[in-house]
């Protein structure tokens, strides 16, 4: 099957069903930054993606968070708190 097969299927569903725009290799990126702010192990996700090292992953795919920025603030309040 040639690559173009799927995006051009892609695309045309996109817009027979009025999606907001995304390419099809957007979606591998909202996969991961989804499963990533949900905290799924860097290494699961490094391995659903293909990716032979996490580094590649932590390079490409991880960056600051809001929620994850809170989190750290909150756990580092509670730490000094508690002591």
């Amino acid at each position: 099957m040639h690559p173009d097969t799927v995006t051009d299927w892609f695309r045309k569903f996109i817009e027979k069903h009025e999606l907001p725009k995304i390419t099809f290799h957007g979606l591998r990126h909202t996969n991961a930054t989804l499963l990533i702010s949900q905290n799924v192990d860097i290494a699961v996700v490094a391995s659903r993606l293909g990716h032979a090292q996490i580094t590649t992953t932590l390079n490409f795919y991880v960056h600051p968070v809001k929620s994850h920025n809170r989190l750290a603030g909150n756990v580092l309040e509670q730490l000094l708190i508690e002591n």
